[in-house]
């Protein structure tokens, strides 16, 4: 089914406008030098499935239809982002709060918004009882997802206090969540990962986009945000290995060896193109994004037998993750690998077949059945 943008509200960049801030001094409200939160790099909106967009339509409708003070500010901490992945992320998180918020308390600003409206907030997402702000009504977000969504509102009022538009930031004080320490991304076992990479070389002259995609999420373990935003010109030769150039999560620039295997299927795109060219693209010509690369595994587990259900590229870095770890890999060598700032994320994937077939609680079923 088409799913249609509905009509933003469209802001004409503007001048500094003063306004009186909370301490009842006059301020200039920040200028993001936009006409649309969609006019930001990286949040470029998705009118309808495979349009190129990068985030959903109805979440730029959600923050252009904000009041111009909130626009501003809202607009202006999106930009401040130097990663795009941050800024999308940032998005998600403030048009699902906006959404709530209208619906819960209407009357209230998003600037004037206590500790008592995100305290509320928190508890209904975490519940599922929210009346908006859910993808699924009913069910509960996980505690990563709800103490990630007020990282963000707590960064959002961090900029706006910064900015003197608010006198306090009603997020320090909100509790957060206890996140478990083990990864709720299911892995696939290494027989299974060996298979995708097999179907990967069996569609590669029928689908060469997909088959190289598939290699680099299943042995190199990059981030689907990462992979498509690559370009020709990422692919490059350094002290005798070939490597991906490319910027990380957060916006730190890394580099990672590309196996033999994975640069035989990243040849094919590679010839007669240009160095700014997206490495991934369709048959049509559009860029790859992530529901494409899901498209890309699934298509090279149809091809080898394995079960494509919930087969997504977190799922492959999961994967590559837990195999590594379960390996014995170095978990400073596997933090490197997935681009982690810290080794407790890491750590989260260390939960493989090894670590299962040793728990104490098999030991445990032996001790008191009598060693059977």
């Amino acid at each position: 089914m088409t799913e249609l943008l509905p009509t933003a509200v469209i802001r004409p960049a503007a001048a500094p406008v003063s306004t009186v801030s909370s301490s009842g001094g006059a301020l200039a409200l920040p200028v993001p030098m936009v006409a649309t939160v969609g006019d930001i790099a990286g949040l470029r909106p998705r009118c309808r499935k495979g349009d190129g967009g990068e985030v959903p339509g109805a979440d730029v409708d959600a923050v252009d239809a904000l009041p111009h003070a909130e626009w501003s500010a809202v607009a202006a901490w999106l930009k401040a982002a130097k990663a795009i992945t941050t800024r999308r992320a940032r998005l998600a998180d403030v048009a699902a709060f906006v959404r709530w918020l209208q619906m819960e308390a209407p009357d209230v600003g998003l600037l004037a918004v206590t500790e008592d409206h995100l305290t509320h907030y928190r508890d209904t997402i975490a519940t599922g009882t929210a009346r908006a702000g859910l993808a699924r009504p009913g069910t509960p977000l996980a505690a990563s997802t709800v103490a990630r969504r007020l990282s963000s509102l707590s960064s959002l009022y961090g900029y706006a206090l910064r900015r003197r538009l608010i006198a306090i930031n009603p997020a320090d004080p909100v509790e957060r969540p206890e996140v478990s320490t083990v990864g709720t991304t299911p892995a696939r076992t290494v027989e299974e990962a060996t298979a995708l990479v097999d179907g990967a070389e069996t569609i590669a002259v029928a689908y060469p986009a997909d088959a190289a995609a598939v290699a680099l999420l299943s042995v190199c373990a990059v981030r689907v945000g990462e992979l498509v935003a690559l370009t020709v010109g990422s692919v490059a030769a350094d002290a005798g290995h070939t490597v991906i150039l490319f910027r990380r999560k957060g916006g730190k620039t890394d580099r990672m060896p590309v196996p033999p295997r994975v640069c035989a299927l990243l040849q094919p795109l590679l010839d007669d193109r240009s160095p700014g060219e997206p490495l991934f693209v369709r048959e049509d010509g559009r860029p790859f994004d992530r529901w494409r690369m899901t498209t890309a595994l699934r298509r090279a587990a149809t091809a080898v037998g394995v079960d494509h259900t919930r087969l997504t590229p977190h799922t492959a870095r999961a994967t590559a993750a837990t195999a590594a770890l379960d390996a014995g890999v170095p978990l400073a060598d596997v933090q490197e690998l997935l681009g982690h700032a810290s080794p407790v994320t890491t750590q989260r994937y260390n939960r493989g077949r090894r670590k299962l077939d040793s728990h104490a609680a098999y030991r445990m079923a032996s001790i008191l059945g009598g060693g059977a």
